[in-house]
Formats: structure tokens, sequence, C-alpha cells
């Protein structure tokens, strides 16, 4: 193949490999000369193209951006921070200047936020250490010792899974945390993701003033799915657990499986599918001190 043929599969056909003279394409990434990340395929509809100059002269960037228009992409966005994190994971590129192509910038938000949830590097279930697997009922580790295992003196936190040693249970989950607050820090976002789920805003608000160094993600009951959850890539999710629909969400996250912390808002004691709970008398700062001790 010519180097026309290559692009016009990377753009078109979805090939995912492909070799000519100076380009070849490895999975969703075109490179260019060998080594230098010429364009990176989020969705079949978006793009994510290079805006820097080539290690050498190329007409290369050009004839892909006329491609891509001519199937009704555009630019929509420069740097999103989500981009940077996954061309960080997917193909251990740091920071980098990119143009986004697609259709519409909502098209290219969707298309990130599916890509980073389905992303291997970030699906691959970490190893448990528990019979059970880390996606059941079992708990995420077997020692008893865990930060909470020896009971909680106040009585606004009740833990019903003690963790081990590692803030998921496992050293594998240590590590994709790691890994993944990395990506975060190179895209200029705090290294930590905390999901609230049915709170109120100034109740959020509140506890995030008491987590500064996390980003505090807030969403409505009924505004996400388990699939929205995952998009996220929470490091923790908290959910208001005080209603029944509340309790249901707390049972549909454990069933789809979760590989971080679960803790639920909620009155009566430890609550089926949580890891912990707090007691929504409580105030959101005392929230966050429990909270931190979840949080890797």
């Amino acid at each position: 193949m010519d180097d026309r043929e290559v692009a016009e599969a990377f753009a078109a056909g979805g090939a995912r490999q492909a070799f000519g003279d100076k380009l070849h394409i490895e999975g969703d990434c075109l490179v260019f000369d060998g080594w230098w990340e010429a364009a990176f395929r989020v969705s079949p509809t978006t793009f994510a193209v290079r805006d820097e100059e080539p290690p050498e002269p190329t007409d290369t960037l050009d004839q892909l951006r006329s491609r891509l228009g001519s199937a009704g992409l555009r630019p929509v966005d420069a740097n999103p921070a989500l981009l940077v994190a996954i061309t960080y994971t997917a193909i251990d590129l740091g920071a980098a200047d990119w143009a986004l192509w697609s259709r519409d910038s909502a098209s290219a938000e969707a298309a990130l936020a599916a890509r980073a949830g389905h992303d291997t590097f970030l699906s691959d279930a970490p190893s448990a250490t528990t019979s059970g697997g880390p996606f059941t009922d079992a708990p995420f580790a077997t020692a008893s010792g865990g930060p909470f295992g020896g009971g909680d003196p106040g009585g606004d936190l009740h833990n019903e899974s003690p963790f081990g040693a590692h803030p998921f249970g496992t050293g594998d989950a240590s590590d994709y945390a790691a890994e993944m607050g990395g990506a975060r820090r190179s895209a200029g976002l705090p290294a930590l993701v905390v999901l609230t789920v049915g709170l109120d805003d100034e109740i959020a608000s509140a506890m995030a003033e008491s987590l500064p160094d996390c980003r505090i993600e807030a969403r409505a009951l009924g505004e996400l799915d388990v699939h929205g959850c995952a998009a996220l890539m929470p490091n923790l999710v908290l959910v208001d657990a005080t209603s029944v629909e509340g309790e249901a969400f707390v049972v549909d996250l454990r069933a789809a499986g979760r590989s971080a912390p679960l803790v639920a808002v909620h009155a009566g004691g430890p609550l089926a599918g949580a890891d912990a709970t707090v007691d929504p008398a409580a105030a959101p700062a005392e929230w966050a001190e429990h909270l931190r001790a979840l949080l890797p």
C-alpha cells in the first residue's frame, strides 16, 4: 500500500493494521516514520489529529484532514483533558497537542466518554484475593484488619467489607489507580475522582471543601446508569441511599461489578451492596474523613 491508501484505510476503513512507505497503522493509531503518533482513532467518527510539526516534512496530516473533512468531520476541540488520559493509557503518549475531529462537540464528548469506559487497560479486572473474584458478593479482602476492621468508634461509619492492605483489597488494583492518577496529573486534573450520586449539590460542595485534591463529579439519581459510572472512572462512588431508589442503585452497581469502593449514605447500618456506609445525620466534613481512608 502507499501512504495515501494507509491514511484512507485508517480514516474510513477502520483498518487496525496496514503498512505504507512512511505510514503504518497500529490498532487505533496512525504512525509516521515508524515512531511518531500522527493520529488516534477515538471512534469511527471521532479522531485526534496531531497538532504539531512532524519530525520531517510530510503532507500526511494535510491529507488526513482533507479525508476527514470529506467525511463530514471538523475540528471541534483542542487537547480535551480526557483525550490526554486516553492516549496516555492506550499508546503510552504523554503530553502532546491534538485537534479533535468529529461531527460536532456532543458526538466528540460521547466518543471520548465511551472510549475511556471501554479502554482495555481500564476495564481489565484486577485479580482478587478472595475465592469469589473481585466482582462478586465476596469482600474485597479476606483480612479483617483493614482501616475500619476494628469498628467505628465515631458510630457514623459501618464497614460491611473490610479492606486489606491495599486501597481496593488487591495490589493490582492499586497499580491501576496509580496509573490512572498519573494520567490525570498529565492532563492537569486532580489525581482522584469521587463520584456522588443523588447528593444535594450543597452537601456535595461542602464535602468537596474537605477533599481539595479530589475532583467531585456530582450526578442526580436517574441521571446516569452503571455504565455511565464506569465511564467517569471514579476512585470512589458515594450514593445517597436514604431512598428506595438510592438503595436499588447501590445494588445495581454491586451486581454490575466495580473496582472502586462503594459507599452509601444510609442510616440503618450496613447496606447490602455497599462496602461502607456513612450516617446522613453526620456533617459532610466527617464523611470526607472516612472517604479519605478508602481512597488510594
